[in-house]
Formats: structure tokens, sequence, C-alpha cells
């Protein structure tokens, strides 16, 4: 699986890079198994949704986009801190992948 960034008024530093890509590698062993003509890509964008940072708002964006063979899975998740955001859209999008593959599991059958 492929990753590739996206940010938007925000400094990507190689830190964060490197978190986001250990944090959202793993899924590609759930979509292994339904690789069927070649590799997923995962587009993932990360932004500051405003440039004033107020105490206790939610100001980081995080959206993960990700192409399956019969549909698109977009999260978009704001919080406060940007790495607690991409940790809560890698748990949103692991439910809509395991969601996706029962229903694949229900059609072969």
């Amino acid at each position: 699986m492929q990753i590739s960034l996206k940010s938007t008024l925000l400094e990507l530093t190689d830190a964060l890079r490197e978190y986001i890509h250990k944090r959202l590698e793993p899924l590609g062993k759930i979509l292994k198994r339904l690789e069927e003509k070649g590799e997923y890509s995962l587009h993932v964008e990360v932004a500051r949704a405003t440039r004033h940072h107020r105490k206790g708002e939610k100001v980081y964006y995080v959206e993960v986009t990700l192409a399956l063979p019969r549909k698109t899975i977009r999260i978009e998740q704001y919080d406060e801190d940007v790495r607690k955001g991409v940790d809560a859209a890698k748990k949103r999008l692991q439910v809509a992948i395991e969601q996706y593959k029962e229903k694949m599991q229900e059609k072969r059958k």
C-alpha cells in the first residue's frame, strides 16, 4: 500500500511524516487479502483548520481517502492534536475497511 501525504497550513516534519506512516501502514495487511489487480494507494491530508490556535478547540484536520474497487472510503477527523487526529482517523478507517470486507464476502456467497 502506498501512502501519499499532503499538508496545508502546516509544516510536515520528518517526525510527523514517520508517525503517519507508522500508524497507517498496518492497514495494508488488512487490505492485502483484498488486492486483486494491484496495490491500493492511501491519500492523507493533514491541515490546520484555522490560523489561530485557541485552547480547547479542534484546530487540526486529517482527511484519509482510500479508493477500493467498488467504493471510495473517505474519513475526515478534526482534533486538537494532529497525532490524536491521525489515530482517530485510523480507527474509523479500520472499521470502514472491515465493513467493506464483510459486504464483499456476503456478495461472493
